[in-house]
């Protein structure tokens, strides 16, 4: 039934500009991932809009991290985890389900990050830097998602090393290294480069992905995704 609804949810979320309904598992990963590309967001822009400020926002980020790494792992856990589970080595299923829910996430932080990258004064960075350095801005703080993310983690813990046998049997059946934003790269090659590119996967760390893309004329391209979100170098 899991299967059916969330493959239902990425043909409405295709088909029309409404976002998808999700899950709770999808929803808690999408508040671990998208709190994390909002913190990093963040992070970034206040330290280069406000140079003063750059060692403050970089020491809220490892402190951050410290405390919350290991439930965006989990998160990242989960996201890998049904993308093999629901859809297997079905490559054009994964890559729809994967653009998905990283739009969600892409639109998530976005909008939380929007109040302070909008921003044209100091107050602003200084008042969420201190937060996420304080603990305020913690995953722990939700009780819906954060019980469902520990429980992600201790699903990493004990089957971690089943994932990554699981993401090297794809590799071997599809003949392509597991990344989830392959096919969204390929398409973006075979359109913008040339139609019979070989595509092949440099850097599988999600959210960052890159591809080299090499034409039958021996010339070749890189390819960066990152949360799904490719481009030609």
């Amino acid at each position: 039934m899991l299967r059916i609804f969330l493959l239902t949810s990425l043909i409405l979320f295709t088909g029309c500009a409404s976002a998808p309904s999700w899950p709770p598992k999808e929803n808690a990963i999408i508040y671990g991932l998208s709190h994390d590309a909002t913190m990093r967001r963040v992070m970034d822009y206040c330290s280069e809009a406000q140079p003063a400020l750059k060692n403050k926002a970089w020491e809220a980020k490892k402190n951050w991290w410290q405390r919350n790494g290991l439930f965006i792992e989990a998160a990242d856990y989960g996201f890998s985890y049904n993308l093999l589970t629901l859809n297997g080595d079905r490559q054009e299923t994964n890559a729809r389900y994967a653009m998905a829910l990283a739009l969600e996430v892409e639109k998530t932080a976005n909008s939380r990050a929007k109040i302070v990258t909008t921003s044209q004064g100091a107050a602003a960075c200084t008042k969420i830097i201190a937060e996420y350095n304080e603990g305020s801005r913690d995953l722990d703080k939700s009780s819906e998602f954060h019980p469902i993310l520990t429980a992600l983690y201790q699903a990493k813990k004990t089957h971690g090393d089943d994932l990554l046998l699981k993401q090297a049997r794809v590799a071997k059946v599809s003949g392509k290294r597991f990344s989830r934003s392959s096919i969204t790269a390929e398409r973006l090659v075979k359109r913008t480069v040339c139609p019979r590119a070989i595509v092949k996967t440099l850097r599988s760390n999600w959210p960052t992905e890159i591809f080299e893309a090499t034409c039958p004329d021996k010339s070749y391209s890189l390819i960066s995704c990152e949360w799904g979100n490719c481009k030609v170098r």
